[in-house]
């Protein structure tokens, strides 16, 4: 097996048209290079449906951890003896973007070519309708196939990629796409939501804390109201019984000095009536 050089390619190209539409500033280190077409598919579009490119809209964007389906805008046209290798441009594949669909196209393929990518750089990556990204080589087999030993309509693409099949758009879709950007979302998510909810816990820690301390502070003035409520009968009690002593002395002193008061009213009295009998005389 030996490759094609950029003679051979071109003179292969006038011989059997194995490029449609065929550009020779496209021919570059052995290979051409196809571009983008019309159709592509994202796994994060919003709706869930192909794109389709126009002079318009000429720009998809690939995220970080998605898929893509990219149809060339050229189809190609493999002869029998011929085997074709195709690739993505190193300035593509440097960011991130890798070719995830196969390597080789079959000797007796003639269709649009259909590339399943993926994004595992860091960043989006940008592509343009009509800008060359795909690369292909041809080599020559030892042989010549025969027309059931090459690819034909038996099999089960064949000359039905001139669009994106949609059951290659429902495979995308079953099921959750588990990338490596996913999965950190997924843990970002999981993070944002254990912080609410500990924000949310710490919020209802601090109320239960300042209904806790209300509560404490309440009962405490309670109590000490009732400690000097109690402090103040004991002092109102013994004040009640230092006054009651007090006046029974008082009352006690009374009683002993009333006598003698008695006594003393009446010896007065006897004597003045004395006296007045004196002076009568």
């Amino acid at each position: 097996m030996s490759f094609l050089g950029v003679k051979q390619l071109n003179a292969l190209q006038q011989k059997k048209n194995i490029i449609t539409p065929f550009n020779s500033k496209r021919v570059k280190n052995g290979a051409y290079e196809l571009s983008l077409g019309g159709e592509v598919y994202l796994t994060d579009s919003k709706d869930g449906k192909v794109e389709y490119l126009s002079p318009e809209n000429r720009q998809v964007d690939i995220n970080p951890g998605q898929f893509a389906l990219l149809l060339t805008k050229e189809t190609v046209n493999i002869p029998n003896d011929k085997i074709a290798f195709i690739s993505i441009k190193a300035s593509e594949k440097l960011k991130g973007l890798v070719n995830v669909s196969g390597f080789h196209v079959d000797p007796g393929y003639h269709d649009n070519l259909l590339f399943s990518v993926y994004n595992a750089g860091p960043s989006c990556i940008v592509l343009n309708l009509d800008e060359p990204y795909f690369p292909i080589w041809f080599a020559d087999l030892n042989e010549e196939l025969t027309e059931e030993e090459a690819y034909n309509n038996n099999n089960v693409h064949f000359k039905k990629m001139d669009h994106i099949n949609p059951k290659y758009i429902e495979s995308l879709k079953r099921g959750e796409l588990t990338s490596p950007k996913a999965i950190v979302d997924k843990i970002k998510e999981g993070e944002n939501q254990v912080n609410e909810k500990f924000i949310r816990l710490e919020e209802k820690t601090d109320r239960n804390d300042w209904l806790l301390k209300i509560l404490i502070g309440i009962v405490f003035a309670i109590c000490l109201k009732l400690i000097w409520d109690w402090s103040a009968f004991d002092r109102g009690f013994e004040q009640g019984k230092k006054s009651e002593k007090f006046i029974n002395e008082i009352q006690s002193e009374v009683l002993k000095t009333l006598p003698d008061s008695v006594v003393v009213y009446k010896i007065d009295s006897i004597l003045a009536e004395r006296n007045g009998t004196k002076k009568a005389k």
